[in-house]
């Protein structure tokens, strides 16, 4: 089953990162290595967290690489989508 993002950030409850942009940034506001992790929907889409991503993490890539350290850590903690289903 997908779900929107509207629905994940729902269902997560989507913490905001301390050194995140307490309202968020829309995608096309957002940094270069600004943390992509939605954490909120207004009436103009998704807001994404924002705080900084660290450079090695960037270049990088692989899974969670656009997220801040504090939202790795938190999605380490959520079970996957399939878990959820089960």
């Amino acid at each position: 089953m997908k779900r929107s993002i509207e629905e994940m950030i729902a269902c997560r409850k989507a913490p905001r990162a301390p050194d995140g942009k307490r309202r968020g940034v829309r995608m096309a506001d957002l940094a270069e290595r600004a943390c992509r992790f939605p954490i909120r929907e207004v009436a103009g889409g998704i807001h994404f967290c924002a705080a900084p991503v660290e450079p090695e993490r960037w270049a990088a890539g692989g899974q969670h690489s656009r997220y801040c350290a504090f939202h790795r850590a938190f999605l380490l903690q959520c079970e996957s989508v399939v878990e959820e289903d089960a």
